[in-house]
C-alpha cells in the first residue's frame, strides 16, 4: 500500500486527525492573520488580541459559508434593481464627503469650498430630473408628499425653506433645505410605488446595503492603510470616502439588530438560511467594537429591548439581564468595558458628552435672540453657534433637535416631533396587529427596534433632518405603509409567508 493511500485511509477514517487538522489550519489561520494586521491587533491589548485571533478566523469561516447567499442575492439584487434604487444611491453618493469644509470659507463662497461640489450637485441633478420625468409622465404623482406621515416631513421642509427669509446666512439655508427637501420629495415617491411589505423589504434592504457599503469602504482603509484609518482615540474612520467613528458605529448597531431579528424570526418560523445573517452580525459587532461610540451602543440596547419584548422574548431579556448585572458588578470585565467606553477621557468630557453641551449651552442662548423664528434653517448650527466658537471643521451641532431648534425654533421641531412619534407609533401598533400577516409584523418590529436605535441616537448626532436622512426615511415610509393598511375596515392579511422566503432576505 502507498504512502499517500495509507495517508487517505487514516483521513478517512480517523475523526480526531481530521479535528486536529482543522484546529491546526484555524489556529495557523488565526495566527497568520495576527502577523499580518499588527498594526492593527496592537491597538487593542492583550485581551482584545487575543479576541481577535480567535474571532477573525471564526468570521472568516462564517463569511465564507456565507458567500453563496451572498452571491444568491446580489443576482436577486441585480434582476429588481430599478428607478427606486438609483434615487437612494444617488442621494447617498451626493452626501459623500472627501474634504473637511471650512465654516467661514463656505459663508464666503458656498460652492466653491469643496472641489467635489460637481459630483454633489451633478448627482442631485441627476436625481431632480428622474423624479421630474416620472411626475410629468404620470408614472408617479406627489400626493404623499403633504398626505400622512411624509406630510410631517413635507412640513418640516416648508418650513426650512420659509425660514431662508430671517436666515444669517440665506443662501446656505436655502441650499441646505431644497437638498434635504430632494430627499423628502424621492421618499414620497417611493412610498407611493411600494405598497406591499415585499416592495418594502426591497427598499429596506437597499438602505442597509448602501450604509454596509460606506462602513465596508472604512474596513478597506482598515486594511491598505491602517496609518490612516485609526485616530487618537483608536476609533476606526473612512478617508476616501470619509466617514467618522459615530457613523460606522450607528451602522453597525442598525445592521446588529437587523441581524438579530431576522435570525429569531426565522427561528419562531421555522425559516432556514441563517448563515447570513450570522455574517451580518460579525461584521455589525466588529464595527461597533472599532467604533467607540456610546450612544450607538445605548441604542443597540434599546432596540434589542423593543425585539424582546415585542417577540414576546421578555424571559430573554431576564436571562440576559440577571447574567450580565452580576458580571459587570462583581468581575473585572466591568472596569474593562468601562474603560473601552471611557475612551481615555476623563469625568468631566464623558459629563459634557465630548464637548456637545458646551455647543448646546451657546446654542439655547443664541435661540433666546431670537425666539420665534431661530436662525435660519441649517445656517444657524453653523454659522451662529459653531464659527464663533471656532469650530470651523465641525458641519453641525450633533444633535438633530439642538440643531432643529436653533434653526426654526420651536415651528420645525414640531413638525419633525411628529414625524418620529407617528412612526414609531405606527411601528409599534404593526408589530403586534393581528391584522397584519407574519412578515409584516417581523419587518414593523425590525423597524421599530431601529427607529427606537436612531431616535435616542439623534439627541447626540444629527441622523433625522440631515442629508441623506435615507433609513429614517425608509423607516418613516413603511409606518406609513402601516399606517394606511390599519385604517382599512377590511382584512388585509394575505396567505402567511413561506418559511425561508428570500423576499425576507438582507441582500
Amino acid at each position: 500500500m502507498s504512502v499517500s493511500t495509507r495517508s487517505q485511509n487514516l483521513w478517512e477514517g480517523s475523526v480526531a486527525v481530521r479535528w486536529a487538522t482543522a484546529l491546526a489550519g484555524f489556529a495557523l489561520l488565526g495566527w497568520l492573520l495576527s502577523i499580518a494586521f499588527f498594526q492593527l491587533f496592537a491597538r487593542f491589548g492583550v485581551l482584545g488580541t487575543t479576541a481577535l485571533i480567535a474571532a477573525v478566523p471564526l468570521g472568516f469561516v462564517i463569511g465564507v459559508r456565507a458567500l453563496p447567499e451572498l452571491f444568491d442575492g446580489l443576482r436577486s439584487l441585480g434582476r429588481g434593481f430599478g428607478w427606486q434604487e438609483w434615487l437612494w444611491a444617488l442621494l447617498f453618493i451626493s452626501a459623500m464627503t472627501f474634504e473637511v469644509g471650512n465654516a467661514r470659507q463656505a459663508m464666503n463662497a458656498p460652492l466653491a469650498t469643496d472641489k467635489w461640489v460637481a459630483l454633489r450637485l451633478g448627482t442631485e441633478l441627476i436625481v431632480t430630473l428622474l423624479m421630474a420625468w416620472r411626475v410629468i409622465s404620470g408614472r408617479n404623482s406627489l400626493k404623499y408628499l403633504f398626505a400622512g406621515l411624509p406630510g410631517f416631513m413635507g412640513l418640516y421642509c416648508l418650513i426650512s425653506l420659509v425660514s431662508t427669509t430671517w436666515s444669517i446666512v440665506p443662501f446656505f439655508t436655502f441650499f441646505k433645505s431644497a437638498e434635504f427637501s430632494l430627499d423628502v420629495v424621492a421618499g414620497a415617491l417611493i412610498f407611493e410605488s411600494a405598497t406591499t411589505a415585499e416592495d418594502y423589504v426591497k427598499v429596506l434592504n437597499w438602505t442597509y446595503i448602501v450604509y454596509a457599503f460606506e462602513t465596508g469602504t472604512a474596513w478597506v482603509n482598515a486594511v491598505v492603510s491602517p496609518a490612516t484609518a485609526w485616530d487618537d482615540l483608536g476609533r476606526l474612520n473612512g478617508t476616501f470616502p470619509m466617514i467618522g467613528g459615530n457613523g460606522i458605529g450607528t451602522t453597525g448597531a442598525i445592521l446588529l439588530l437587523v441581524g438579530i431579528n431576522r435570525l429569531l424570526s426565522r427561528a419562531s418560523r421555522g425559516g432556514s438560511s441563517r448563515v447570513w445573517y450570522w455574517a451580518v452580525i460579525v461584521f455589525a459587532v466588529a464595527s461597533m467594537y472599532v467604533s467607540h461610540t456610546r450612544n450607538a451602543f445605548g441604542g443597540f440596547v434599546l432596540g434589542l429591548v423593543v425585539i424582546l419584548i415585542l417577540s414576546k422574548r421578555k424571559w430573554l431579556l431576564l436571562a440576559l439581564t440577571a447574567f450580565v448585572t452580576p458580571v459587570m458588578a462583581l468581575t473585572p470585565a466591568g472596569d474593562v468595558v468601562m474603560a473601552y467606553l471611557r475612551r481615555g477621557q476623563d469625568a468631566d468630557s464623558i459629563r459634557r458628552l465630548s464637548s456637545r453641551t458646551d455647543f448646546w449651552e451657546y446654542a439655547w442662548r443664541q435661540l433666546s435672540y431670537h425666539p420665534f423664528t431661530g436662525l435660519g434653517a441649517y445656517a444657524g448650527g453653523r454659522f451662529g453657534v459653531l464659527e464663533p466658537l471656532g469650530k470651523l471643521d465641525m458641519g453641525y451641532l450633533h444633535s438633530d433637535w439642538v440643531e432643529t431648534l436653533v434653526g426654526t425654533s420651536f415651528w420645525g421641531v414640531l413638525a419633525l416631533a411628529a414625524a418620529v412619534i407617528g412612526t414609531g407609533w405606527f411601528l409599534l401598533r404593526g408589530s403586534l396587529s393581528p391584522r397584519l400577516n407574519a412578515l409584516e409584523r417581523d419587518l414593523s418590529l425590525e423597524c421599530a427596534a431601529v427607529m427606537a436605535m436612531m431616535t435616542l441616537h439623534s439627541f447626540f448626532n444629527n441622523e433625522l433632518a440631515w442629508h441623506p436622512p435615507l433609513m429614517f426615511l425608509a423607516l418613516l415610509g413603511y409606518a406609513e405603509l402601516i399606517r394606511r393598511k390599519l385604517r382599512t375596515p377590511e382584512s388585509t392579511s394575505p396567505a402567511p409567508v413561506r418559511n425561508g422566503d428570500p423576499e425576507f432576505q438582507l441582500a
